[in-house]
């Protein structure tokens, strides 16, 4: 039995990073893992919050993380985990290359390693080239296989999203984009660099199209309360759920719920150790400029039908299915030089 001891697994960012880890538990077992509280462990799962801090400077930041995961391993085998939203190594790969971390995990990243290369905000492609913080990695093939995914992100976070409500035979509403638009005074940093204001204006993009839209289909943007939120989107043929800081949102889990088909900018560049996001399959895709976006919706609205969320129903369940989450880890530990599986 593989002992593993996760630090801190309820510190802010960390909960969600380990929530879908920790609910699997007892099935892990059967896998010949066990997670533990105890200090008799083999391996410790170290979380962002414990290596990253994203309120003081990129190298301070990473000179605390080194630091921190130094006196907290103890000189023993750990991961380090990076829960953040997006594909983005920012902070997490500088403390991995001169860490003693075995792997370094990530909930997606790009499909080509090249992509990393060229420099982009934050590190973020969709963010562009902006001299905000601009950053390129060029990531060695050994630094590269040791970057591993979670099989895990915030659209699988939520268990009771596998719980589906029947879909909705009479939908009336078009098309349902409610999510925030960055509006508000308040400002949103990284390591002391602004960056809200760089998702706020794609945010005003796509919302100049659906108003645009509401002119000749029935369109709900804007913001809502949770409950009136969740009737919309029960009740809409399909839902914009956008980028914000990162590529998943939580509402990509709520739609898959409810039964209703997910409008996304394209995510063939990304990898995130499932095979949920496939074009016009699983899910309608859009360009980032939004440049496509109103005829988009328009031919799904005018040729409405169930196949795309049935397919990405069937998908999801099977993609995020606690054996397959299980399967992934006892993979993982039985390809570690120093595990011996019976």
């Amino acid at each position: 039995m593989i002992k593993v001891k996760i630090h801190n697994p309820f510190l802010n960012r960390n909960e969600p990073t380990f929530r879908p880890l920790i609910f699997v538990k007892d099935i892990l077992r059967d896998y010949s893992i066990e997670l533990t509280e105890s200090d008799d462990f083999d391996y410790m799962f170290i979380g962002m919050n414990d290596f990253i801090d994203k309120k003081i400077s990129l190298k301070d930041s990473v000179e605390w993380g080194l630091d921190n995961i130094d006196k907290i391993s103890d000189g023993g085998d750990y991961f380090l985990f990076d829960g953040s939203d997006s594909h983005s190594l920012m902070g997490a790969i500088e403390v991995f290359r001169d860490s003693n971390a075995i792997h370094l995990f990530k909930n997606q990243l790009h499909k080509d390693k090249d992509d990393y290369k060229i420099s982009k905000s934050f590190n973020k492609w969709f963010f562009g080239e902006n001299n905000r913080l601009d950053l390129s990695y060029n990531i060695s093939d050994k630094t590269w296989d040791n970057i591993k995914l979670t099989g895990w992100n915030m659209m699988a976070n939520v268990p009771s999203h596998k719980e589906y409500l029947n879909i909705n035979k009479n939908k009336t509403i078009d098309v349902c984009a409610i999510f925030g638009s960055g509006d508000s005074d308040k400002k949103g940093y990284d390591h002391t660099i602004q960056n809200d204001d760089l998702y706020k204006q794609h945010r005003k993009d796509i919302f100049d199209v659906v108003e645009e839209l509401s002119k000749k289909y029935n369109v709900i943007y804007g913001r809502k309360p949770f409950q009136e939120y969740m009737k919309i989107l029960y009740n809409s043929k399909i839902c914009i759920s956008p980028f914000g800081m990162g590529e998943i949102r939580q509402g990509d889990g709520e739609a898959v719920q409810l039964g209703t088909t997910i409008c996304k900018e394209n995510m063939s560049r990304y990898d995130f150790g499932s095979n949920v996001w496939e074009e016009n399959k699983t899910y309608v895709p859009f360009k980032y400029d939004c440049s496509d976006l109103y005829d988009v919706l328009e031919s799904f609205i005018n040729n409405y039908n169930e196949n795309i969320i049935n397919n990405m129903r069937e998908t999801y369940l099977r993609e995020y299915h606690p054996d397959k989450l299980c399967e992934r880890w006892y993979n993982i530990f039985n390809k570690l030089s120093s595990v011996d599986y019976e």
